[in-house]
């Protein structure tokens, strides 16, 4: 947002320390400078103009500048005796460091020079046509030898304000000029209008059929005159980058600018009713805009309507079917309060952003709407010479109120560390127009209507802090004991992070929203939790599982010929009133590769359990696998849950060739395990010493059902054994020739050892014996020999 000394001051005694008044105690000011830098131009009067001796293109021509008449060469077509234009003197600095000074051209001495909009610092598309490639001269008798910028409306600064998306009071020169009066003691008077009403009855009707907009005022004018704006008030647009069109246009953006009020004008003749209905879109109901777009909209949209069809989409754009233009004679003005979340969502999602939905989107000040409709009526009498019937229509669905809250006496000092008085806290109120309340134990406080970012006691806390003056807070350092050390889950994590990466895995950091659709499709932790206002539709809803970002990576990676991915990510998953911190891991591709020997491994499903072990075990930590075959995206002989304590934390898996198809990535495995059970502190871990007595090394292999797992087998094996079995593996799982159908041979290296004596060849003899009895019991195993 832009502020022009030239609108402010219509408001306000303007402070000569504007800036640091605005940089410390309203916002910050990312630009400050002149509207113009010209310097010295001046209203000339031309009083004769010849064609050039030397030249075909060139006149000669004498200029009263007031104080004296000087002799200029000037090169457009379009100069002429009579005019009244803008003069650079000698000695005049123009934009872009031009400095004019005496010159002789083609022989004739030329003492200045006459001005286009060019030349003074307008950028091409701003210019009217018909001075795009001449001078500018004024349509009306001016007075001769005045500040020629005065004359434009271009003098004085210009401030660009650096707006927070709370701030949105702050988008119109009356709220900037508001937060200004309560810095520096003043006022802000509204005006009273000037307006003369015809003997006509307003005959427009309206009905407001959506909680999508709270009230809605119309107007209703004839006769009017499409013209050119005046000058004042197009440089008021310019200012702030916006093109003017005609006088009635411009009227609506500069009350746009002024109030933050965006207004909307529709030819009343293409309408066709008097009856304007203000309703939700109907779902696929399609429009086309004032930039001729066609749009479909949907049932979150508002549209104003004349109660048969759209005539606007509500707070974001006009349509084309009742546009203003040359021919325009009688318009209805529209003035309303829109939902910003709505507006927010239309603008998005149609990709039509402006000034009015960005006011919209922050939200306007519901009350000053009438205001904005009355300045606006003011000016179309003045500047379109319009009749304006009697009567406002209007329709109020429902009124927004501030919330009042209550803060303790003792709330500001202690939070800012200061002592304010309870007599300058109230005039801080009174400054700042809050409604309040005065109690024995603290103040109950609402903001006004035009601050409906304060809502709760930290808000006010920041408010009283710029007033106090934020350079005004002391600062001094906190004086608390500081343990400076990592929690147990900060050091165990960072020590997942190291094992992982030095043993080759690269750590990623994926998004954590993705397509509602695909949310359940690895993990379902719960009902699923979808942000109001997503950039794109695809990346919506907070994920479940962190196997989403990791083959999205993969498919990055192996799309551009990087087949070898082996990456993990430590991150939260999201149900509703759910937030748990997982390890993902996927590896697809070659792991390790051999040239030399031309080996390479690929990983599988054992690959990275493998791995899952070897970080965990050490920590004290074991896991179990369970088979399943639940999630669809898995392959459905090739995962498991993963198991810590009897319950289940996550899964392991192989995918399923459909989904490697769909993802047009290599065959992948995965890992997902919620950490939360992990990350708290155990009990710790005892050191013991390595036996001293020898081992017994021992292989046992049985012929059990097919459908036996061979982890149930080890758990058997080590109860059974207990603390003399401290090592058992399986190293080899057989079916074919000489095991019978629906059987498997699983062999099991077992290593015994005691730490209190010597284990006898008897003992383990007994050990194995045990065992055998009880696989054979359990699981009718039967010795392989």
């Amino acid at each position: 947002m832009k502020i022009s000394e030239t609108m402010l001051k219509k408001w306000i005694n303007i402070p000569e320390n504007i800036l640091e008044v605005t940089n410390q105690k309203i916002i910050e000011v990312e630009s400050f400078g002149p509207m113009n830098e010209a310097t010295q131009l001046v209203i000339g009067h031309v009083l004769t103009c010849t064609d050039h001796p030397d030249s075909d293109h060139l006149h000669v021509t004498t200029v009263d500048l007031g104080d004296r008449v000087d002799q200029i060469v000037c090169g457009a077509e379009n100069v002429a005796a009579g005019q009244y234009v803008i003069v650079a003197q000698v000695g005049t600095v123009l934009p872009g460091d031009f400095k004019i000074k005496v010159s002789k051209i083609r022989g004739v001495e030329s003492h200045g020079m006459i001005c286009s909009l060019k030349e003074l610092g307008l950028d091409d598309k701003y210019i009217p046509e018909e001075f795009k490639d001449g001078i500018y001269y004024f349509g009306s008798k001016q007075s001769i030898g005045t500040d020629g910028l005065k004359a434009l409306s271009l003098e004085g600064w210009v401030m660009e304000l650096g707006l927070t998306p709370n701030r949105g009071d702050l988008l119109s020169v009356l709220g900037y000029a508001y937060d200004l009066a309560a810095m520096t003691n003043q006022k802000i008077v509204l005006p009273k209008y000037h307006i003369k009403e015809t003997k006509n009855l307003n005959q427009i009707k309206v009905d407001i059929e959506t909680d999508g907009c709270a009230r809605y005022y119309a107007r209703y004018f004839e006769s009017l005159t499409i013209q050119e704006s005046p000058w004042w008030l197009k440089a008021a647009l310019l200012t702030n980058d916006i093109k003017p069109i005609n006088n009635v246009v411009d009227i609506s953006n500069y009350i746009l600018l002024e109030y933050g009020t965006p207004l909307h004008m529709f030819d009343a003749d293409k309408v066709e009713t008097n009856h304007i209905v203000v309703r939700d879109a109907k779902e696929g109901e399609v429009v086309i805009t004032l930039d001729e777009e066609k749009r479909v909209l949907n049932q979150q949209d508002v549209v104003i309507t004349n109660g048969k069809e759209v005539i606007a989409i509500g707070g974001v754009m006009g349509l084309y079917n009742t546009m203003i233009d040359d021919q325009t004679k009688r318009v209805i003005l529209e003035a309303a309060y829109f939902d910003p979340k709505r507006i927010l969502q239309t603008s998005k999602r149609l990709n039509l952003r402006s000034d009015a939905s960005l006011r919209f989107e922050r939200g306007i000040d519901d009350t000053r709407v009438i205001n904005g409709l009355e300045r606006a009526t003011e000016l179309l009498i003045e500047l379109a010479d319009a009749k304006v019937s009697t009567n406002i229509t209007s329709a109020i669905r429902y009124t927004l109120e501030n919330p009042s809250v209550f803060i303790e006496k003792n709330y500001f000092n202690e939070k800012l560390g200061v002592e304010i008085s309870n007599d300058e806290l109230l005039k801080y109120f009174d400054a700042y127009n809050y409604e309040y309340e005065v109690h024995k134990d603290g103040y109950i406080i609402k903001a006004p209507s035009y601050r409906n970012d304060l809502l709760i006691k930290a808000d006010f806390l920041e408010e009283i802090a710029r007033m106090y003056g934020l350079d005004k807070i002391p600062m001094e350092a906190m004086n608390l004991p500081a343990q400076g050390k990592l929690t147990f889950k900060q050091m165990r994590l960072r020590a997942l992070r190291h094992h992982l990466a030095n043993i080759g895995m690269n750590e990623i950091i994926s998004y954590s929203l993705i397509h509602p659709n695909e949310v359940h499709l690895y993990q379902n932790l719960g009902e699923p939790v979808s942000i109001l206002l997503p950039l794109s539709e695809d990346k919506k809803t907070l994920r479940q599982s962190l196997v989403h970002g990791l083959l999205d990576v993969i498919s990055f990676n192996q799309s551009r010929q990087q087949s070898s991915v082996s990456i993990f990510e430590i991150g939260n998953c999201f149900a509703k009133d759910l937030e748990t911190i997982h390890l993902g891991i996927a590896m697809s591709g070659i792991w390790h590769k051999n040239p030399w020997k031309k080996q390479e491994f690929k990983p599988d499903f054992y690959t990275v359990k493998g791995l899952i072990d070897s970080i965990f075990n050490p920590l004290g930590i074991s896991f179990s696998y369970v088979p399943t075959n639940h999630i669809d995206a898995y392959h459905p002989y090739r995962q498991a849950n993963v198991l810590y304590q009897d319950q289940v934390i996550g899964q392991i898996a192989e995918l399923h060739p459909s989904e490697v198809k769909r993802l047009g990535i290599e065959p992948t495995v995965v890992v997902d395990i919620n950490l939360k059970n992990v990350l708290e502190p155990t009990t710790p871990m005892i050191y013991q010493s390595m036996s001293k007595y020898p081992q017994i090394e021992r292989d046992l292999a049985i012929v059990i059902q097919q459908e036996v797992n061979a982890d149930d087998l080890i758990q058997m094996i080590k109860q059974t054994a207990r603390k003399n079995l401290i090592q058992i593996d399986v190293f080899d799982i057989y079916q074919g020739s000489h095991i019978e159908q629906g059987m498997k041979s699983i062999a099991f290296h077992l290593v015994f050892n005691d730490l209190e004596k010597t284990l006898e060849s008897d003992d383990v003899d007994q050990l194995m014996k045990k065992i055998t009895n009880r696989l054979s019991f359990s699981y009718q195993a039967t010795i392989r020999n």
